[in-house]
């Protein structure tokens, strides 16, 4: 991938290092990016992110590592006027619901804000979501409309 600055790296060099452990990055450009969560092997509830112990029923084997579905609909979102250091204002952000039950926060992509609208179908993208100190960009997990 081609940075602002004009440098090739891969994605895994951009990915915001906090969240790495987060999100299964596509191997090739066919693949998507997906969440990273975990389920109870016990009561079935799923996680996101990765838990070492289920606080539903708070057995003590570790919950199993599973990849969440990269698509789900648009539960809420606010438009952000004012931003904090890094971020470019006015920006999105959402819960997004996912077919595995969870409800996520994330930034929610670029675009026409307009046309967001609660139950919209949103899918993960890997995206700029702020610049670090130096003024590089600093890549992480966000929704965008499917339909973009």
């Amino acid at each position: 991938m081609t940075t602002d600055d004009g440098k090739t790296r891969s994605m895994e060099d951009l990915i915001d290092p906090k969240l790495k452990p987060l999100v299964k990055l596509p191997g090739n450009s066919s693949e998507k990016p997906h969440l990273i969560g975990s389920k109870c092997k016990f009561c079935g509830e799923y996680f996101f992110p990765k838990r070492v112990i289920c606080p539903n029923c708070l057995k003590d084997e570790t919950p199993e590592e599973v990849i969440l579905s990269n698509k789900g609909k648009l539960y809420t979102y606010c438009i952000v006027k004012a931003a904090p250091l890094g971020f470019s204002a006015p920006y999105a952000v959402g819960y997004v619901d996912l077919p595995e039950g969870l409800r996520i926060f994330s930034p929610i992509a670029e675009g026409d804000r307009g046309k967001l609208k609660l139950g919209l179908e949103l899918e993960l993208i890997v995206d700029k979501i702020r610049e670090d100190e130096t003024g590089q960009a600093v890549y992480g997990y966000k929704f965008k409309p499917a339909s973009l």
